[in-house]
């Protein structure tokens, strides 16, 4: 084993920390770092990041069901909604062009992130610590859609299936968050099945990364319980119009060139 990029490790451990405890895609800050600093092609960063959020996200919602903050009915059911998108859009990628769903994607969650923020500073927060199953019906067309942009851009799930908790459902917002990341873990283990036969994930980098998200994915939740509903609301408002504002900035730049 090379120990090359031995200092994605601690990098890894602080954005893991980050995602899981704010309930955001922790991939896609890997992707810049990877294609940008590492110099590694961009189909190699994506893949490399989504695997590594894999694993950074089991660990987090591994967590996250120990502490019991998980609301386990609604999240099997979400994941069960999210695999037939993922599956569609590890196939779209074939023949869609990727820069057109970014543009999409960012500005949705762009749309999201800026709401959510604006609830954070009015101190709007989900109040309940449980609901009837049955309440997600009316939603169940929006975990599909964050399986399919995850599978394309490796970003999707995580940011559409929190607002829907928290804010559809009325799901406290550290619930809301932990309920989002087990559904994002089980996507992206199906992502990264379909992705591996591809041969597009940087091994050498990913031992760093990998190792570092399962540190971080532990903290992060632990870090979460202690801190007020409008900080945790704030971080994953801020980091997902980061991430929005970065979608529709690198697809602008195709579709205008």
């Amino acid at each position: 084993m090379s120990f090359e990029y031995w200092y994605i490790l601690p990098i890894a451990i602080c954005i893991a920390i980050l995602a899981n405890s704010s309930g955001f895609s922790g991939g896609v800050l890997f992707q810049p770092i990877f294609n940008l600093f590492l110099n590694i092609p961009i189909q190699n960063a994506v893949a490399t990041g989504i695997a590594t959020e894999t694993v950074g996200m089991t660990s987090g919602a591994i967590r996250y069901i120990i502490y019991k903050m998980v609301e386990l009915p609604i999240g099997f059911t979400m994941i069960m909604l999210t695999i037939p998108g993922v599956i569609i859009g590890n196939y779209a990628m074939l023949v869609v062009n990727e820069d057109i769903l970014k543009f999409i994607l960012g500005i949705i969650i762009f749309g999201i992130a800026s709401m959510q923020l604006v609830n954070a500073f009015r101190k709007s927060f989900g109040k309940k610590q449980n609901i009837p199953i049955e309440d997600i019906y009316r939603y169940m067309w929006v975990p599909p859609i964050g399986g399919f942009f995850s599978a394309t851009t490796g970003t999707g799930i995580c940011e559409l299936a929190q607002p829907v908790l928290e804010k559809g459902l009325d799901i406290k917002t550290k619930r809301a968050n932990a309920t989002a990341i087990m559904v994002e873990a089980v996507g992206d283990w199906v992502i990264t099945i379909l992705n591996l036969h591809a041969g597009l994930i940087n091994w050498e980098i990913w031992i760093f990364s990998g190792i570092g998200v399962i540190i971080g994915g532990q903290i992060g939740p632990y870090v979460s319980r202690y801190l007020p509903d409008k900080t945790v609301k704030l971080i994953f408002s801020a980091a997902v119009i980061i991430i929005g504002i970065f979608y529709i900035f690198k697809s602008v730049k195709w579709l205008i060139s």
